[in-house]
């Protein structure tokens, strides 16, 4: 299947937000919200930009201006430095007993932040990004993710009907990543003008390096998949599965947060569901190909999540491959299943999330409370907590 070919032309409106110049404030904000972390292979920590005076600060903010009107990365901010962490209770002779860890530039984490005010600013005001894609963007934390699904397993129960769910797993998702394609999406959804030009040649010519026992291996080229470590990597990916909606049989739901992937389906027939899910499966095969994404099917879990007692198991298939069925799916951390091993959490999340409702209710009065504007700093602050 060919890829349409990425523009050369980086068109946009340069007036607004997305590419509006870098001010003093969102680098001293950049600079705050940084953690005290290991610093890159530039050597600069945190802790150097937190101590900087007012004219020290405002020589970088004219500096990140300067990065972000030619779109020149600098290569510091491109070399990520691997380092291997043992996982608990593995063979530490065994390569697949290490998690990588990647050591990437403090300046450039700060510079990345800002970017990402401004995407995702875009994102939300423009509501490009679909409702059941969450992460990473305000008023979508993972609460709100597992509560759309336990309600839609609580009315599957209530209307006594089936409900199948399926769990998919890409395959190193965030390496993954077809950096041309990516940009394409980008344009889709309206990112436009400097910043699409700044976070194309961020992505490309990227430069790893493996330290073990306080050596540094030879340097290697990237070219596909997005950074470890990187800031601005996962509102990237956010808008890398936008559009998998575009796979969804009609009728069938799903639900998104970073990487894990919750498909679903509620009917009365067990058949037209087995019907709707499979039409959804050999379709996202077909976007996986088409975007060059992979999925591993045996790491991927088809499970009844009803309170009806299935005569039979259907057969449903990725790539001719039978998904495995399970009892119990997890997403999100929760735990899915017939029988409800998650009510306390659960009922946690939905009192929590109503008393806040009701907090806003009580303040959104017509007759008096808060400006709009107001109010959606309120709502952002509340969900955030």
């Amino acid at each position: 299947m060919k890829h349409e070919p990425i523009p050369l032309y980086y068109c946009g409106d340069c007036n607004c937000y997305l590419n509006i110049p870098i001010h003093f404030q969102e680098v001293r904000q950049a600079i705050q919200k940084t953690r005290n972390s290991t610093p890159g292979a530039d050597g600069i920590s945190a802790n150097w930009f937190k101590k900087l005076s007012i004219i020290n600060l405002t020589s970088i903010t004219s500096f990140f201006q300067e990065v972000f009107s030619t779109s020149y990365i600098p290569e510091e901010w491109k070399h990520s430095i691997i380092v291997t962490v043992p996982k608990p209770n593995k063979y530490k002779s065994k390569i697949n007993s290490y998690r990588s860890i990647a050591l990437t530039s403090v300046f450039s984490k700060n510079f990345e932040r800002i970017l990402i005010q401004h995407i995702t600013h875009h994102l939300l005001i423009g509501k490009k990004v679909p409702p059941s894609v969450n992460g990473f963007i305000s008023l979508r934390d993972n609460q709100l993710a597992v509560y759309k699904i336990h309600t839609a397993i609580t009315e599957a129960h209530s209307h006594k009907k089936y409900f199948l769910g399926i769990s998919l797993d890409i395959k190193s998702a965030y390496d993954s990543v077809f950096i041309d394609g990516l940009i394409l999406k980008c344009f889709r959804l309206g990112i436009k003008g400097n910043i699409i030009k700044v976070l194309h040649s961020f992505l490309q010519d990227r430069i790893i390096q493996v330290r073990w026992r306080n050596s540094l291996s030879k340097t290697k080229n990237v070219q596909k998949g997005l950074p470890q470590g990187s800031v601005v990597s996962p509102i990237l990916f956010v808008c890398f599965l936008s559009d998998f909606f575009e796979t969804l049989d009609v009728g069938v739901e799903y639900s998104i947060f970073a990487d894990d992937i919750f498909i679903f389906r509620a009917h009365t027939s067990l058949d037209y569901i087995s019907k709707k899910l499979q039409n959804t499966m050999e379709n996202v095969y077909k976007w996986c190909n088409y975007w060059k994404l992979d999925i591993s099917p045996e790491k991927c879990f088809i499970a009844d999540l009803s309170k009806k007692k299935l005569q039979s198991f259907p057969r449903i298939t990725y790539a001719g491959f039978p998904l495995p069925w399970t009892q119990t799916i997890k997403h999100l951390g929760i735990n899915f299943s017939k029988i409800n091993q998650n009510g306390v959490i659960l009922k946690n999340i939905r009192s929590k999330a109503l008393r806040k409702i009701n907090a806003l209710k009580s303040i959104a009065y017509k007759n008096y409370g808060p400006r709009t504007k107001d109010l959606i700093n309120i709502v952002n602050n509340s969900i955030s907590q």
